[in-house]
């Protein structure tokens, strides 16, 4: 099975044998290219690691970004002879929605539920560090209760730069001290020990409003950037949302 995670920053694609993630590869998610632009990274992705194009039985698509999920969807039909299923939430029939519009609901956020349910069967919190920072909230009776969203870590950095000329671009990583001795060093003392505190005080309401303890998995590209969070999470896991996407794939 092949699986494409499409979002705002970049699309990853999983290559699943047997059950098991056994190659992903990840490509800006480039609006602005045509497709020969995604096809000619996945032709030699595959070609790179002796991938048989014709060989795959089902390939599965969670996209949040509309204009880019034709280029995959005929990517399937001309390179690999499958037609994909494309993630619905609303219509999956999977797991309930309690949310006011379930059409709202991001396909990778249903993926990552999907994932962390089934491997807990208990109260989940998924915390994915993407694009946008999301909480996504399920109950042990398979119940996505709802979302809480704040900005991503590489959003907030981008507009503080965008509004202030004077500061220098700054990787993302964790400072010993939260009292910064030079621009870089405050940069990351504030965006990373401040994500730190809203990360700790979300998931302590969360908590509270699902009336007690719940499994916290973490996700996403830069899940593992503050080290200081790793005591809040149960797990750790960047491949979550494929997992998903191969989880709703075996039901259709």
């Amino acid at each position: 099975m092949i699986v494409f995670d499409i979002g705002n920053t970049d699309t990853v694609v999983g290559i699943y044998r047997e059950g098991q993630l056994t190659k992903t590869l990840r490509i800006r998610s480039l609006t602005n290219e045509n497709a020969v632009y995604f096809e000619y990274r996945l032709l030699n992705f595959f070609l790179e690691n002796n991938l048989d194009a014709s060989g795959f039985s089902k390939a599965v698509i969670s996209s949040v970004v509309p204009t880019l999920t034709p280029v995959f969807t005929g990517f399937c039909d001309r390179f690999l002879g499958v037609s994909p299923v494309i993630v619905s939430p609303v219509k999956s029939g999977l797991m309930k929605i309690s949310i006011e519009n379930g059409d709202e609901l991001g396909a990778d956020l249903f993926a990552n539920a999907l994932s962390a349910y089934t491997r807990f069967k208990d109260n989940c919190i998924i915390v994915d560090f993407g694009t946008a920072l999301t909480f996504t909230m399920v109950s042990k009776d398979s119940e996505i209760l709802g979302v809480c969203i704040a900005p991503g870590l590489r959003t907030a950095v981008k507009s503080l730069f965008s509004n202030t000329s004077l500061l220098p671009d700054v990787k993302l990583e964790m400072p010993e001290t939260v009292i910064g001795r030079n621009s870089l060093h405050s940069i990351r003392s504030g965006i990373l020990f401040g994500y730190d505190g809203l990360v700790r005080g979300l998931l302590k309401r969360i908590k509270a409003e699902m009336g007690g303890e719940a499994v916290v998995v973490a996700t996403g590209g830069l899940s593992a950037v503050i080290s200081t969070l790793h005591d809040e999470f149960d797990e750790v896991d960047k491949n979550l949302t494929l997992d998903g996407l191969y989880i709703y794939g075996n039901h259709y």
